[in-house]
This record gives C-alpha cells, structure tokens and sequence, in this order.
C-alpha cells in the first residue's frame, strides 16, 4: 500500500523554484508602505480590456494548451476557495494591512473583488484571472497543470497577508503544525523529532477505493487513519538506536480552520474507479480520528473540491443552499448536481477525478 505523502501540500515546496530566501523573513525593503485590502477596489477594474494581449504573450512562451490547462486549474481552485465562508469572514473582518512590495497587485485586486462581492461580475472576474496567472508565472517562470502546485502557488503568495507583526493569513487559516513522536518497542528509545508545518495531508486514491472495496462499512476518515499506519520510521542507529522498524504517532499542535486533503491518483481509472472512489469521500470527519492531541469530535465538513476530467480540464464542486453545484472554466453558469451521491455519480461518468477537498471546520473559536 503507498504511503502518505506530504510533498505537495508543504509550505515553501523546493519544487517550484522559489527565490532561496525565506518568504517568512521579508527584507528591509519590503516593510515600506502599508494599505488596506478596501483601498485596492478602483484598481480592480482598471484595464479589463487588456487581457487578450495577456493571454497572447502566455501563450507565445508556454503553449496554447499549457496555459489552458493552467488557466483552468487557477479558475477553479479560485472558485473553490470563494466558497470557504471562513476566508471571507477572515478577510472582511481583518482587513489586513500589506507591503505593496510584497503582496503582488493581481492578489490584492482579486482578493478586494472578492470582499466586496466585485467578484461576481464576469467580466471583471475575467480580468482578474488573467492578471493573477500572469503574476504566477512570472514569479515561478513555469506553468504546471498540476492543481495542487496551483492552490501551492496561491497559497505563497498570502503568506504576504499578514498583520504587522503577526501571523499571515495562510498561517492561520489553513497550516497544520504537527509533530512525529515514536516510542521504539525494542529498545525504548523516544526520540524527538522537529514540528513540520504542511498545508494538507496528500492520499493515494487507489489506497483508499481498495479499502473501502475490501472493509465495506467504513467511514472515510478511518481509512485515511490506516493508510498513516503504514507510515512508519527507523530508529536511527547514528543516534544510539536500534534499527527496528515502528509505527509513527502524529500529534497535531496547530489545528487550522481549513483543513485541505490531496488525493494522487494513477490518471487511468476507469469510470466505475472513479466513481467508487467519489463514494469513499464523506462530506463531514472526523479528525481527530488522524491526530493525537484534538479534542474527541473535532468535526469538519467539505464545502467545495476541485476535480481534473478529460483532457486535463479542472472542475470545481461548490456546496452551496443545500446542495452541490458545478461550477467549469468555460460555463459562466453553475450547474445544480444535487447530493453527494450525484456527484460521485457525475464523477465517473465524465471521468472527473476530485484532486483537492476543502474541509471547513464545524465550530471555530474565531468564526
């Protein structure tokens, strides 16, 4: 069975060839000048008509099709993320001052559309879309299709959001900070490990359809919780340990409101796969059913994910009134899917395999 892995989904990911300094510690030059998210709305709609130039020039470097793709990654997890009522609430009630220098303009016209509810006008949200992957590829020099780099990328550059002095926006809503801590049977060492801090956990989809087919009635954060079971870790002999093999136990410190999960997939399932694994997925868990250190029921429930079907074309699944709705890059309207058996449904049958869930917790202390 593979194992968890956290490659993906870690602030700061080596992968996307950031700049070698630490976003944590901008310097000096970026702490001049402040505004807030508000003062940024006439700027929001300057230029709107320039973004067929914009996509011109994209496509000239990278390729009609890649910037498709890319495009419609972006589009979506965008979609996705309006649709977090805790960011929202988040954003209108902090109003979080920045450096101009070190949040890019595309990031603060679309987040103060989004307050403002600007957002919802098409062709302003057009605009900002194309201004906001223009950013992205200019500060990463490289389109991928891959939506989890995509929601990576967006994420690096909130960590700019921030109270002076404090903690981004990122930090606070969706960064776990867990701790590994293993207690060898042999020889009884207990060594300590350092905190990692990741913005999700990333599941192998095949891992999860297997033991769902193979347990039958089994809730879907028991199987994530089994899956961690295969992580295990050596006890190091260059330390004084022993070399036996152990099972690893993850203590969470940092429990953030948004919780992400990234499912792998094999990218040749058939219809039937994808459309058993959608089943496995719960729209509410349970997680402190994957990590010590949470209070029993610590529950969450999903209110959008992102999906990659044919042809490479990301889709987006909102819960919205009661009800799931599809939202694609093309379509500038949503479509009423229904429950969640209807999505899973809609997933085999165009062969749309969910890549990101959004989990949003239940009850919060800052909501």
């Amino acid at each position: 069975m593979s194992s968890e892995s956290y490659v993906n989904l870690e602030p700061r990911v080596t992968s996307l060839n950031r700049a070698e300094e630490d976003p944590m510690e901008p310097d000096d030059t970026r702490e001049k000048g402040q505004s807030e998210i508000s003062s940024n709305q006439d700027e929001a709609t300057k230029d709107i008509h320039g973004e067929g130039s914009l996509s011109k020039n994209l496509e000239s470097v990278h390729g009609k099709k890649a910037v498709s793709r890319y495009n419609s990654a972006l589009d979506m997890i965008l979609k996705s993320l309006c649709n977090i009522k805790v960011l929202k609430e988040d954003l209108v009630h902090n109003r979080q001052p920045f450096s101009d220098n070190q949040v890019p303009s595309a990031l603060r016209s679309f987040f103060s559309a989004f307050v403002s509810e600007q957002i919802k006008e098409e062709e302003l949200y057009r605009h900002l879309l194309s201004n906001l992957l223009a950013s992205l590829e200019k500060e990463f020099h490289s389109l991928s299709s891959d939506g989890a780099e995509v929601l990576v990328a967006i994420l690096e550059f909130c960590h700019w959001w921030k109270i002076q002095e404090g903690e981004s926006l990122v930090t606070r809503l969706f960064t776990l900070e867990v701790y590994e801590r293993m207690s060898c049977k042999k020889c009884r060492r207990k060594p300590n490990h350092p905190e990692q801090s990741s913005y999700g956990i990333v599941m192998p989809a095949d891992s999860i359809r297997d033991l769902k087919s193979a347990l039958g009635n089994i809730k879907f954060e028991d199987i994530l919780k089994m899956i961690r079971m295969e992580d295990k870790m050596i006890c190091d002999v260059r330390t004084g340990g022993c070399g036996e093999t152990n099972f690893v136990h993850h203590t969470i410190s940092r429990c953030p409101p948004i919780f992400t999960i990234g499912l792998e997939w094999e990218k040749n399932e058939t219809e039937k796969e994808i459309s058993e694994t959608t089943k496995s997925l719960e729209w509410e868990i349970d997680i402190s059913r994957l990590y010590e250190g949470l209070e029993p029921n610590t529950k969450y429930r999903l209110v959008s994910m992102i999906g990659c079907g044919e042809e490479e074309k990301y889709i987006c699944m909102a819960y919205k009134k009661n009800r799931w709705v599809s939202l694609t890059h093309e379509a500038k309207i949503e479509e009423v899917v229904g429950n969640w058996e209807s999505v899973a449904r809609l997933c085999g049958e165009r062969k749309v395999r969910p890549e990101i869930l959004f989990y949003e917790a239940v009850q919060w202390p800052n909501k």
